[in-house]
């Protein structure tokens, strides 16, 4: 996917590149515009913010107050649906039908589902929220794997790989809460 930027963003960019080299902004949007375009194609301004950003603890104003028993559900759970609602097969009165997405717009919900998920496993990270034990960023960095495999599979159409990514998805999810949630009883086969 190709990132496309307006002239405001390419200023931006060619300003910041501006300014680590100490020239003026007419000699960065001249001279670094070239520059800018190849940075463009290859990382966003934000992510490239995020790539710089200090590592280790912070002091921004994160609000992790819901406690886990009910962020999982009523955040990582929704946000898992967005994966699980969209897939399988459901007979009902009206016979067997495909729970799969029909049309370029219900993939494109199903991989910002799965996106979402994926996001979303940086919560689960942050101070305040993340529990020090190295097996519990093991277990989110899996989640989170696995949500960007139903992501990639449903930007591709790809049933049996959405489908796929589903229950390992399950398997990722009971294999934290085994670990980590005393009161999680593993549904049967």
């Amino acid at each position: 996917m190709k990132t496309t930027f307006t002239g405001a963003a390419m200023m931006l960019l060619a300003l910041a590149a501006c300014s680590k080299s100490g020239g003026s902004a007419e000699q960065a949007d001249a001279g670094n515009a070239a520059q800018a375009n190849a940075a463009a194609d290859q990382v966003s301004p934000a992510e490239q913010a995020a790539r710089n950003a200090p590592a280790g603890d912070d002091d921004a104003p994160y609000y992790t107050k819901l406690p886990l028993k009910e962020f999982m559900p009523h955040v990582m759970q929704y946000a898992g649906d967005g994966i699980w609602k969209r897939q399988g097969f459901i007979t009902d009165k009206n016979g067997e039908r495909s729970l799969f997405p029909k049309n370029d717009e219900e993939w494109e919900e199903a991989e910002s589902g799965a996106l979402t998920l994926a996001e979303m496993t940086n919560v689960l990270l942050i101070p305040g929220r993340r529990v020090p034990d190295p097996e519990w960023d093991r277990a989110v960095v899996g989640v989170r794997e696995v949500a960007l495999k139903a992501a990639a599979a449903a930007e591709k159409h790809d049933e049996d790989a959405f489908f796929k990514a589903g229950g390992d998805l399950d398997v990722a999810c009971d294999a934290c809460h085994i670990r980590f949630d005393p009161s999680f009883q593993k549904k049967p086969d």
